[in-house]
């Protein structure tokens, strides 16, 4: 029916999965030159509606470049494992990337033509995909633009093979990147302090400053290439970061020297509970500031 209306229609001889799916209608319309306005992708089970296809495309027009998503709002009768699963995906989402985006397993979107090449290369094969196209929003300085749509499931959405903890622990793993990053600093930081507070007549103040040079080259490295994934300058976030790290040193001091000096605790037991109490600072203020890739005019 589709083809007898005017539709190309491309098929798999085996179910590679969504990912590749997308992919393959990705590549297709490129190679036909039928991609100058972008693409919209929709779900094919009947959750999208033509008007609200229809939305996305004035929203495309209105932001050139930017990724526009179809949003539903979740109310009324929603099956549990939709919406136990995007509000776990929602939740770890904002926390990684900042920003409130109200639905992260859509697949009504709007695809930026210049961006095309970038989405064709992502990694994933099946519903990770999606996923993973909104992670790459952020490193790469692409808007995106949320479109309410309506929210319809069809036989309580039994066909879904979405796994909500799946994807939640796929967007934790830049945290779990940093929070590597941060050890392996700290692993630095702590042979430097123990080794200046231990074995040269020093001040406290100068232990925690050579302990915190020390480890902040190694994070500086870390989480500019492997966690945040700046494609910026080194110079321009460097400046960024070392103020950052002037600051958290100023701060760290201050609760490390209370804790010791002020309620008697051991020095190491201070110095591990300030950097506890510093670690969510550090990595926002580094999202935020340091890392942020800032978009062209």
């Amino acid at each position: 029916a589709t083809e007898a209306a005017g539709a190309l229609v491309l098929r798999h001889a085996a179910n590679l999965g969504k990912g590749r799916a997308l992919k393959t209608g990705l590549n297709e319309a490129m190679v036909r030159g039928l991609a100058e306005n972008g693409i919209i992708t929709a779900d094919a089970d009947g959750q999208h509606t033509v008007e609200d296809i229809a939305r996305i495309g004035e929203a495309m027009a209105e932001h050139p470049g930017a990724l526009v998503l179809g949003v539903r709002a979740f109310a009324g009768d929603v099956p549990l494992k939709s919406r136990i699963g995007n509000g776990l995906t929602r939740a770890a989402f904002s926390l990684i990337h900042g920003g409130r985006l109200r639905d992260t397993q859509t697949g009504l979107r709007g695809l930026p033509t210049r961006r095309l090449p970038l989405f064709l290369a992502l990694a994933g094969e099946r519903y990770e995909y999606e996923m993973n196209m909104l992670l790459e929003a952020r490193p790469q300085g692409i808007p995106l633009v949320q479109v309410p749509i309506a929210t319809i499931y069809i036989e309580g959405n039994r066909r879904s093979h979405y796994r909500p903890l799946q994807d939640s622990l796929r967007i934790f793993l830049l945290l779990l990147r940093f929070t590597a990053s941060s050890l392996a600093s700290a692993a630095v930081d702590y042979a430097v302090f123990a080794l200046m507070h231990l074995l040269l007549p020093t001040t406290l103040l100068v232990d925690v400053v050579a302990a915190r040079v020390a480890s902040s080259a190694v994070n500086f490295q870390l989480n500019r290439r492997l966690v945040f994934r700046s494609t910026e300058k080194p110079a321009a976030a460097m400046v960024r970061y070392y103020a950052l790290v002037a600051a958290i040193l100023l701060a760290g001091y201050l609760l490390i020297r209370f804790l010791y000096l002020g309620l008697g605790l051991n020095v190491f037991l201070a110095k591990f509970i300030s950097d506890v109490l510093l670690y969510t600072v550090s990595f926002l203020v580094q999202r935020e500031f340091v890392y942020k890739r800032r978009r062209r005019p």
